[in-house]
């Protein structure tokens, strides 16, 4: 199993797309760069502007509140049901997935997108952000890793600016 992102070219272009999302305020559900996006919309649409996933890939809605009362995380169950992905365990590596407990569940997840532990991921409060996975804030919370996959996603060569 090797990882998609393993590639420079591959990493260099998930890189690219991924800052351009910064600052993008969070609105639930949302993926409008620029205007709202939510976190599973971000990790989601990244990945298809890079070409890793194809353009037509549909990035399930979640409930804002889901955590608060519930054991099962909606995001697990989709992520775990796409070939595309495989779990893995820590550490996480550029491009892999990152799922995060919040409240009962995880609930929550971003992108890594730097060796030394940045990823993306967006906030109700702050927007689309850079933070760093080693705060304590976020690796206490980590639930999940998924790792795109080698000739899992769009096939070589097939690129989407």
């Amino acid at each position: 199993m090797k990882a998609h992102f393993d590639c420079p070219e591959h990493l260099a272009r998930l890189q690219y797309h991924a800052v351009s999302w910064l600052h993008t305020p969070f609105m639930p559900n949302a993926a409008i760069k620029g205007s709202g996006v939510s976190c599973q919309k971000l990790v989601g649409r990244i990945y298809i502007e890079c070409g890793f996933l194809p353009p037509d890939f549909v990035i399930p809605e979640g409930p804002m509140d889901w955590s608060a009362a519930q054991k099962t995380s909606l995001i697990s169950e989709f992520m775990n049901a796409q070939p595309q992905f495989a779990v893995v365990t820590a550490p996480a590596q550029t491009g892999d997935m990152v799922g995060f407990k919040l409240g009962g569940c995880l609930h929550h997840c971003g992108l890594m997108l730097f060796a030394d532990g940045k990823f993306i991921h967006c906030l109700r409060n702050r927007g689309t952000i850079i933070s760093n996975l080693r705060d304590a804030t976020y690796a206490g919370r980590i639930q999940r890793i998924w790792r795109p996959i080698v000739g899992a996603g769009v096939p070589p060569g097939v690129h989407h600016a």
